[in-house]
């Protein structure tokens, strides 16, 4: 159970850091939900991996929102160099 909880979690933070992403960098459009999902799960996961590696504070929602936020916007911009 805590498990299932624990994904529920990384895809609710995951929806909204891809979404945060995208509208601040304008690329909000290109995406649609599942690409939001995708790419702020992906931000999520490689976020607190960094800031963990980087002994950065990744405890508590807000910090792994924020996490997920600079992991998300990392790729969106990483995207957005590759359609080039």
């Amino acid at each position: 159970m805590h498990t299932l909880i624990d994904v529920g979690y990384l895809l609710l933070i995951g929806l909204v850091a891809g979404f945060l992403a995208a509208t601040l960098l304008g690329e909000r459009r290109r995406y649609g939900v599942v690409g939001y999902l995708v790419v702020g799960v992906i931000g999520a996961i490689g976020g607190n991996y960094v800031f963990g590696a980087l002994q950065l504070p990744n405890t508590g929602t807000e910090w792994r929102l924020i996490a997920a936020l600079v992991g998300a916007i990392v790729l969106v911009l990483l995207l957005r160099l590759l359609r080039r």
